[in-house]
């Protein structure tokens, strides 16, 4: 058969991490992100106090805490789409080797009919 038997393995291997380890991961920095985003509605009211202490209505720890909230998003939401664009790459690795190479696709059918399509995990 092939020169290299386990090539179908490695391929499916990069396969699963394209199509399930790393959009596994992303998927955590989405619910990160979402329990984020779910403190904007209330933010400035855990913040807020009389003005009487000076500061503004929400004091001036308000600006600062928001601050690193959004800085903690943003920096979320970029390693969620690193993630994801290795995937992207991961997956075009495979499909370029099965178009220039009929062994490596047949290894790589073969592997993937007995494993299975490859899903991601979503954790509650």
């Amino acid at each position: 058969m092939a020169e290299n038997p386990n090539l179908g393995v490695d391929l499916y291997n990069l396969w699963t991490a394209g199509k399930d380890n790393y959009p596994s991961v992303a998927y955590q920095y989405t619910e990160a992100l979402r329990s984020i985003d779910a403190t904007e509605p209330g933010l400035a009211y855990a913040f807020r106090r009389p003005e009487v202490f000076g500061g503004g209505a929400c004091g001036p720890v308000y600006q600062p805490w928001r601050d690193l909230r959004d800085g903690l998003a943003a920096v979320l939401g970029e390693t969620r789409a690193n993630l994801l664009g290795v995937a992207d790459v991961l997956c075009m690795a495979v499909r370029t080797y099965q178009e220039t190479d009929d062994e490596a696709a047949a290894a790589f059918r073969a592997v993937l009919g007995e494993r299975g399509e490859p899903l991601p995990k979503l954790f509650d």
